[in-house]
């Protein structure tokens, strides 16, 4: 028997959303070329500041829009709209592809992996923000729990 509901579970309790600075870090930065490929993952890069970190650093949240303003100089742009609680979809790194139940860890590119070990803490449980509670191997994709 067929159900007539669908989980989809990206966007709930999003109402967390802040607005941030743009690390101008080469790189680390986020443009809406980032945002339309779906490399949204960030992490805390200074004082209300997000950018793409490196691999293994605490995820934050998910970029969701960037600002048509620029840094004076460049084509980055100066501010963007982090969701910082609630479940996020994200691009996962296949090579080391989270599962639900556990953590994950920004990959440094836009996507997220899963958390790697630690001496005290089996892989996938490390102490990092984000619970996998979905995952989709034929998009890339997780849904993640940011709190």
């Amino acid at each position: 028997m067929a159900s007539q509901f669908v989980i989809d579970n990206e966007g709930v309790g999003s109402s967390g959303l802040l607005t941030m600075a743009v690390d101008s870090t080469a790189d680390k930065d986020f443009t809406q070329d980032d945002l339309d490929s779906n490399l949204t993952a960030c992490i805390i890069s200074d004082d209300n500041e997000v950018g793409m970190g490196s691999a293994g650093d605490k995820l934050f949240g998910k970029v969701i829009s960037v600002s048509e303003e620029l840094q004076s100089g460049t084509a980055i742009p100066a501010y963007c709209t982090v969701q910082a609680r609630g479940v996020a979809r994200f691009k996962y790194n296949t090579d080391q592809a989270p599962s639900v139940n556990q953590m994950v860890e920004v990959d440094g590119a836009g996507k997220v992996r899963q958390a790697s070990a630690d001496a005290d803490i089996a892989a996938g449980g490390h102490l990092m923000r984000g619970q996998v509670i979905a995952a989709d191997a034929g998009n890339e994709t997780c849904d993640v729990w940011l709190g």
